[in-house]
This record gives structure tokens, C-alpha cells and sequence, in this order.
């Protein structure tokens, strides 16, 4: 007797398999779905690798200017025959691809304590635009160049060879007015530009000081050293902080 009735038995004697279930008794896909790609750890890695580049140019660059800075202060020092060197910036990011056109957008040139005889100069500014390098990279054209010096009071007074005289502005007689001191007496100067290489102090009335008290300013004469970049002085005024020379020059150069 079968223990399943109905059913068919099989020759060993065991009942028949129940009956397999095809795909459209369940709502199952022949097929299973393709996997997903990880879009999304590809996308990573190629940021990742982006990054390291950026920050390989980035530091590249910076390197590249910086030797460049070096060897455009060590021309300026030469040309100029200065002390010291000077601090060179280089305008514009990124620096590499001005070097590879031989074309730099600005050049900013600062040093300090520039000694001419008894006149020590506190600090030359100059800004070159335009700077164009010659095919060895030895030397460079340069469009502009503008700049000012400033010469303290102190060093003034320095180099006036009289002790207790005091030198300041004196806006309401002018842009290029001085009023000297001794104690409670005083006097008015003017400063001149005599030549692009040489400053005057010239006093207009003394007011009761006696030309022994203010000894050499009367002609007081300030000689300007070479200027880096080729600039020469075009002019003269007086500030609260000393006396700034401008200067100008166009179309020089700048080499060793």
C-alpha cells in the first residue's frame, strides 16, 4: 500500500518526487541580476590621484619661484653693488608658466639700509612690470620700473654734522618743506632734486637761528647711489616718516 495515495510509485518501491515548481509558479527572474560596478571607489581613487598632482605643481612651482627669486636678488645686488642683498618677489600664480613663456608680470624688489656716504638710505621699493628673460635665463629687459627711496630725519640729522638739530615736515609751507629745529628756535628748508643723483637741503629763512648753530644744512647736499633695475630719481617730497625720492625707468635691463 502506498504511503501516499494517488501517487505513483517508483520501481524501487519508493514513492515518485513531488513535482519541481517551474519559474512561473513564483514570480522569480531566470536571470539574476548583474552586480553593480563600485562607481563610486573609482571615482575616489581618481580624486585622490588629481590631488597628488595639485599639490606636486603647487609645490614645484613654488620652488621654481623661489630659486628664481634668488637669482633675480643676486643680479640686483650685482648691478647696483649693493651691501646686501635684496628681498625679490615674484607676482602671479603659477609661476612656472611665465618661466616657460621668458615673460614675468611683476617683480617686486625691496632692501634695506643702503649706505651712500654719510646718508644712509632706510629703504628702496621697486616694482618692474613686464620683465622679459633672455633665452640662457642670465638676464632680463623690463618694460617699467617704479620705485621710491626713503631717507629718515634721523639719518638727516646724522649727517648734518650739528648736534641738536631736529628735522620734521612742514606740510602748511609745501610738499617739500622742512623745519629745522635747535632747542626753541627754528628755521624752514626746502629739498630739491638738483640732479637724478643728488638731493639739496636749502634753508629759506633762519628766523634767528645763527649759521653757526645749524652748521652745513644750508646746501646740505644728499648724493643718491645706483639704484637696482636701472632707476633714476625724478622727484622729491617730504613725509612724516623722512624725505622719499620717486624714480622711474623704462625699458632697462637687468643682469649681472
Amino acid at each position: 500500500m502506498s504511503d501516499y495515495p494517488g501517487r505513483p510509485r517508483s520501481r524501487a518501491g519508493w514513492p515518485a518526487q513531488p513535482p519541481q515548481y517551474s519559474g512561473d509558479d513564483y514570480d522569480v527572474p531566470d536571470h539574476p541580476p548583474p552586480r553593480r560596478r563600485r562607481r563610486g571607489r573609482g571615482i575616489g581613487i581618481s580624486l585622490l590621484v588629481l590631488v597628488i598632482l595639485v599639490i606636486a605643481f603647487v609645490i614645484g612651482d613654488r620652488m621654481a619661484k623661489s630659486y628664481a627669486q634668488g637669482r633675480i636678488a643676486q643680479q640686483v645686488q650685482a648691478q647696483a653693488t649693493l651691501a646686501t642683498k635684496p628681498s625679490v618677489t615674484i607676482g602671479g600664480f603659477p609661476f612656472l608658466t611665465q618661466l616657460f613663456a621668458q615673460d614675468l608680470r611683476k617683480v617686486d624688489i625691496s632692501v634695506h639700509d643702503v649706505q651712500e656716504g654719510k646718508i644712509d638710505i632706510s629703504v628702496i621699493n621697486a616694482t618692474a612690470s613686464g620683465v622679459h628673460l633672455n633665452a640662457s635665463f642670465s638676464g632680463a629687459t623690463v618694460d617699467q620700473v617704479n620705485g621710491t627711496a626713503l631717507i629718515t630725519f634721523a639719518s638727516l640729522e646724522a649727517a648734518a654734522g650739528t648736534k641738536g638739530i631736529t628735522l620734521k615736515a612742514d606740510p602748511a609751507n609745501g610738499p617739500r618743506s622742512l623745519q629745522a629745529s635747535t632747542g626753541p628756535l627754528t628755521a624752514k628748508a626746502k629739498v630739491t632734486l638738483a640732479s637724478p643723483t643728488q638731493v639739496t637741503v636749502k634753508m629759506e629763512s633762519v628766523g634767528g637761528i645763527g649759521g653757526t648753530l645749524i652748521g652745513h644744512l644750508p646746501g646740505f647736499d644728499i648724493n643718491i647711489p645706483t639704484l637696482p633695475a636701472g632707476l633714476k630719481v625724478n622727484g622729491v617730497t617730504v613725509t612724516s616718516k623722512g624725505v622719499v625720492l620717486t624714480a622711474a625707468a623704462r625699458n632697462t635691463t637687468l643682469s649681472q
